[in-house]
C-alpha cells in the first residue's frame, strides 16, 4: 500500500494530466551563483508542449529562484537567463511558490516546471495557469 505522501503525489500527477500537462521524473543540471559549475538535481517535471515550435525563442531560457550573476531579475527572488517579459500574474505566482520550485525551462517546443511536488490541487492549478501563460511568450526583448 502506498504511503500518504505517495498517494498525494499520484493525485497531483493525475490532476496535472487532466490539466493537459505531461509529468516526467527527470534530472536537471543547474548553474551555481557564479555560473562556474553545475549541480544535478533529481526532480519531477510538469511540462506543456506547444503544437508548433516558436522560432523566435532562443534554444533555452531558464527561470531560477536564486541569483546567477549574469542572469536578469524578473521578479522578487527570480532570475532569467534571457530578457523576457512576463505577465504580472506569472511574476506573482513565481514569487508565491519560489520555495517549492527548482527551475522553469522555456524552449521553443515546451515550458517545463521542475519542482518537489509540495502543493495541493488548487496550488497546482495556479502553477498550471502560469505554465500556460509562459507558453504565450513569443519573443525575447534583447534579440
Amino acid at each position: 500500500m502506498p504511503s500518504k505522501k505517495e498517494r498525494h503525489r499520484m493525485d497531483l500527477r493525475m490532476q496535472a494530466r487532466k490539466l493537459g500537462l505531461v509529468v516526467q521524473l527527470t534530472s536537471i543540471e543547474l548553474p551555481d551563483k557564479w555560473d562556474k559549475s553545475k549541480e544535478r538535481y533529481k526532480v519531477v517535471a510538469y511540462s506543456f508542449y506547444r503544437v508548433k515550435a516558436l522560432a523566435s525563442l532562443p534554444e533555452v531560457i531558464w527561470l531560477l529562484p536564486y541569483e546567477v550573476w549574469k542572469y536578469q531579475v524578473v521578479g522578487e527572488g527570480w532570475w532569467s537567463s534571457d530578457a523576457i517579459s512576463l505577465e504580472e500574474s506569472s511574476i506573482k505566482t513565481l514569487e508565491k511558490y519560489g520555495a517549492i520550485l527548482k527551475a522553469i525551462k522555456i524552449t521553443p517546443e515546451s515550458v517545463s516546471l521542475y519542482w518537489n511536488e509540495a502543493a495541493d490541487e488548487q496550488e497546482l492549478e495556479e502553477l498550471a495557469k502560469m505554465i500556460f501563460s509562459l507558453t504565450e511568450i513569443s519573443s525575447v526583448l534583447n534579440k
